[in-house]
């Protein structure tokens, strides 16, 4: 064999290897972003809210302040995603979410939109959301 056509085999190798390993990145982190979307909602809809406060964290590494004490009279009734779009890069995802709630001495249930920015740290492949914690009134 020549030495020409080994180095166009292991070229087409290496880009097919490449290209091959950026869709798997890719499923990987869409998968991701379901699971850490869904894990989030289940931890609102069964007042588990440190968890659900967990991924509330900013690019910077910082957290937005939140009363998380003020809901302990918080009952969430259900969580409905209504829209997920991610960036082509899939590093980032807008959700929108409409939450039922209400709070137990009061009994009349409200609902609160929510428009949440998404995004991946490359490192860990773990999505968080850039934004403020639900404020419920």
């Amino acid at each position: 064999m020549n030495a020409s056509l080994i180095y166009k085999l292991v070229l087409v190798i290496t880009i097919v290897s490449l290209s091959g390993c950026k869709q798997y990145t890719t499923t990987k982190r869409v998968n991701n972003i379901e699971a850490a979307v869904t894990s989030y909602d289940v931890a609102m809809r069964w007042a588990q809210y440190p968890e659900a406060y967990a991924y509330h964290l900013s690019p910077d590494g910082t957290q937005p302040p939140a009363d998380l004490e003020s809901l302990k009279e918080l009952s969430v009734t259900g969580v409905k995603v209504i829209q997920k779009v991610l960036s082509p890069d899939s590093t980032e995802a807008i959700v929108k979410t409409e939450i039922s709630y209400f709070f137990k001495d009061q009994g009349t249930i409200r609902k609160l939109k929510l428009e949440q920015r998404w995004w991946v740290k490359e490192e860990t492949n773990q999505w968080f959301i850039d934004g403020e914690f639900p404020v419920f009134k």
